[in-house]
């Protein structure tokens, strides 16, 4: 009976946290973004706090306040100097003109339609690419539609700002008092497991910043490799193969579904903005150079580069990570899959210092830093 009472203690009080946890999701994603922020930013407060002059230095407060500064001022500067090239292509299509488009696909939407109507005979006639396209466009003019956008945009706003001022008022306090995240969750540990939950801490943040580093990495160099092929390879001009490559590398984050986003917002701004002065005789040739090109890189990016950087970061094996980033995204869409490797990252160090008597956790987590001694 005892063991019993126990166990549904147990239970009652999971689903309590359970609960909690889902009723202040928001809050506590603020949190879990403002321990991220300090993640990165704690080794800047570290540096520019041991900087002195004769017997002054500067206080932690002030280099928290200084490192929150920069990391708004390269997001300013990434907006300074990428608005220009997207208002440059904004305007370049603007010049197109809508009614130029029909024309311009015209010949090669013929014979995608011919193809299709071949491969399926029994579709109606007027069962066109165009009336499947234009069907959808109608479902966006709506005006109820414009309603319910006016609206969510209202809310997104409003949530948005609160959301900022929460995140980088966390983020401040996290950055002067350093440990303040980890001794908040100490706070609820049982005194007996204080010193492995210290432990697993250390490991978190060693990984989860190589983890983050790694990110960092993987975006520039596929932003640079996405350029480099739509200049080279497509002849598309380099500002716009510049700005393109961002949006692939910076989408390229979100595993499977980020690539084939950025890809066909790529191949659509291309179409529109590049195909007249590319040199190719037919659209199609223009398209499948970009597919290509996407393609090649992003079979790049999954067979040697994320291999390489995932593996090296989080000390997992390849095929783990692939298992882990698909059953992620089975249960959760995009956005399991974005914080799949995070997730994982920190259920496995947990696991190696309180379930290590386990063969399966001690094969999963034979190659996690060891913080113990």
């Amino acid at each position: 009976m005892n063991k019993l009472a126990k166990y549904i203690i147990a239970v009652a009080a999971l689903a309590i946290i359970v609960f909690i946890v889902w009723y202040f999701r928001s809050i506590i994603t603020y949190i879990l973004i403002a321990a991220l922020l300090s993640l990165v930013g704690s080794p800047l407060v570290r540096l520019l706090s041991r900087i002195r002059i004769k017997k002054w230095h500067i206080p932690k407060s002030v280099s928290s306040i200084l490192v929150i500064c920069a990391m708004f001022g390269l997001i300013f500067l990434f907006f300074y100097y990428m608005a220009p090239l997207v208002i440059g292509i904004a305007s370049r299509i603007d010049t197109i003109g809508l009614e130029d488009v029909p024309a311009m696909l015209s010949g090669s939407l013929a014979q995608a339609n011919k193809l299709i109507h071949g491969l399926f005979p029994s579709l109606a006639p007027s069962m066109t690419i165009e009336s499947l396209i234009w069907n959808e466009i109608e479902k966006f003019l709506h005006p109820e539609f414009f309603t319910r956008l006016f609206d969510s945009l209202a809310s997104f706003f409003v949530n948005f700002g609160v959301g900022l001022f929460s995140v980088v008022f966390i983020t401040f306090f996290f950055l002067r008092e350093e440990n303040m995240f980890s001794n908040m969750l100490m706070a609820i540990v049982p005194v007996k497991y204080e010193e492995r939950f210290s432990n697993a801490m250390k490991s978190v943040n060693e990984l989860l910043l190589r983890y983050f580093i790694g990110i960092f990495i993987e975006v520039l160099i596929m932003t640079i490799l996405i350029s480099a092929g739509l200049h080279f390879v497509v002849r598309i001009e380099y500002k716009l193969a510049l700005v393109l490559g961002l949006i692939f590398g910076i989408l390229n984050i979100v595993p499977y579904a980020g690539p084939l986003i950025a890809g066909s917002i790529g191949t659509v701004i291309g179409i529109l903005t590049s195909y007249a002065t590319s040199g190719y005789s037919s659209i199609l040739w223009f398209v499948v150079a970009m597919v290509a090109v996407y393609a090649g890189i992003n079979m790049l990016d999954t067979y040697l580069i994320q291999p390489v950087i995932y593996s090296s970061s989080i000390k997992a094996h390849p095929l783990e990570i692939f298992l882990v980033i698909l059953i992620s995204g089975y249960m959760g869409g995009a956005v399991g899959m974005l914080v799949a490797i995070p997730a994982y990252t920190v259920i496995r160090v947990f696991a190696s210092e309180f379930l290590s008597r386990f063969k399966v956790v001690q094969k999963l987590t034979a190659k996690l830093p060891d913080h113990g001694d």
